[in-house]
């Protein structure tokens, strides 16, 4: 077991629902690095969720024979309010069903006025400044108030997580290869990362003003780098994995995860030994495409993920079941850009509108439909 599994009762909208946050931790408390990974924001994806369990006992057998240097703390379920919705049998775990928000949008701007704040106590000492930040940091996050059981779930990780070195947030998509997304500010670091973890590939992030978890406690240090340079370093990296589609579940595949993890903890010394060399290669994209149904009915899919395709190439097809003509030929979905076959829908039944399918490539997709990654 870890030197502390914690239990965090979180309050109900009403009486007699209170829910439970469990939070475990591993080494010394402000031990350093700190290393702060969490799973199942989104509670309708479990892949993470898994993953962390395999960690879990792979630090505590770390601990046990002495080898955590850092402080590491993981929320394997970090929205139990969220794994409580379900609608038909189904977990509604993405938005909060009361209020419509996104559990990974609107997180706080601790970055606004953080600069002026701090002017005029930094000094020349870097070392020292981070300490300062951090201090001013923690002084914003004690002062966030509870209006609301959503907000009192996300108070409760944003005070474990907001002085680590190392941020992680775990989240699958609906169909897909494993990705990283990160911010230019944090490329370099997040290419050792991804490829110390096994990840298939690296995709940019960030910027996009809605403030995901893993931006709530980046985005501080990289305005503050940018106002101050080298007087403030970037002293966090907070980074968000998508790690593989929701069925990918497999006991075997979620150890193999973990081991990553636990090699790149080795490597930014949360945990003594030299770091193992890493699994593969990460392949970097700069440019994606998403591709919507033009109609209703039911989607085929002529590649596997991860398979490349070039402009023109058909990458789905949607049938109608329904149509009069019998031989009517399938609505064809085509790729304006050569690219790897990244994520799908995994529903094999559309609606006109619906995403399908999400290339990922190093040239700009001719039809102009782009998006900004972020989950």
């Amino acid at each position: 077991m870890p030197s502390a599994a914690e239990t965090i009762v979180l309050p109900g909208a009403v009486p007699g629902t209170s829910r439970q946050l469990r939070v475990f931790s591993f080494g010394e408390p402000g031990a350093r690095p700190k290393a702060y990974i969490q799973a199942g924001l989104h509670a309708d994806e479990p892949p993470g969720m898994m993953i962390l369990r395999e960690l879990c006992k792979l630090l505590a057998a770390a601990e046990e024979s002495g080898q955590i240097v850092g402080e590491i703390i993981l929320v394997p379920m970090a929205n139990p309010l969220g794994v409580d919705q379900a609608l038909n049998g189904a977990v509604m775990g993405r938005f909060e069903l009361r209020t419509g928000i996104n559990f990974n949008r609107a997180w706080p701007d601790f970055s606004s006025g953080l600069a002026d704040a701090l002017r005029k106590r930094l000094g020349d000492n870097a070392e020292e400044n981070v300490e300062l930040v951090r201090r001013e940091l923690k002084r914003r996050v004690a002062a966030l108030r509870a209006d609301s059981p959503a907000m009192a779930q996300r108070i409760a990780l944003a005070r474990r997580a907001f002085d680590a070195d190392l941020v992680v947030d775990l989240h699958s998509d609906d169909e897909s290869l494993s990705y990283l997304m990160a911010s230019p500010e944090q490329w370099e670091e997040a290419k050792r990362f991804a490829a110390d973890v096994g990840v298939h590939s690296l995709q940019p992030g960030g910027g996009s003003g809605a403030i995901c978890f893993d931006e709530c406690f980046m985005l501080p240090w990289i305005a503050l780098n940018k106002e101050f340079g080298d007087r403030v370093p970037v002293a966090c990296n907070a980074f968000t994995f998508e790690m593989g589609g929701v069925l990918d579940v497999e006991p075997k595949q979620s150890a193999r995860y973990a081991q990553g993890f636990l090699r790149y903890l080795r490597r930014i010394g949360c945990i003594a030994g030299a770091a193992p060399r890493s699994r593969n290669g990460v392949e970097e994209f700069e440019e994606f495409e998403m591709l919507d149904s033009p109609a209703g009915g039911i989607v085929l899919y002529p590649q596997a993920l991860g398979d490349w395709v070039s402009p023109g190439d058909v990458i789905a097809e949607i049938v109608d079941p329904s149509a009069p003509d019998l031989e009517a030929p399938p609505v064809q979905i085509k790729a304006s850009m050569k690219g790897c076959v990244v994520s799908r829908r995994l529903s094999r039944q559309v609606a006109f509108g619906d995403f399908v399918v999400m290339l990922g490539g190093h040239e700009k997709p001719k039809s102009g439909k782009q998006k900004l990654l972020m989950d």
